[in-house]
């Protein structure tokens, strides 16, 4: 897994479905991170990707009306599915 910012994670699905030993670290390793990371790379520059989804992000917290409203609203118990109207609940309900 890679998160911009923070160190990479990797785990042995089959052995390790619950992703509790993550052999990022492991010397062992290595070249498996390395392969990954330039696949990844090969693909998109998450860099580049996170900026963009941050700059989308602000902009739909100004278009609802900033911070303090959108946490406002609550939160949703599901993530939508297409067709269906999300509803917001409060963190006091």
């Amino acid at each position: 897994m890679h998160y911009v910012g923070l160190q990479p994670q990797l785990f042995d699905l089959e052995a390790d479905p619950q992703e509790i030993n993550d052999l990022a670290r492991s010397i062992e390793h290595q070249s498996v991170l390395r392969e990954c990371e330039r696949k990844l790379r090969h693909i998109i520059d998450p860099e580049e990707v996170d900026a963009r989804a941050k700059v989308d992000q602000q902009t739909l917290i100004e278009k609802h009306g900033g911070s303090e409203q959108v946490l406002q609203r609550g939160t949703f118990i599901n993530s939508p599915v297409p067709g269906e109207t999300p509803v917001f609940h409060s963190g006091t309900s």
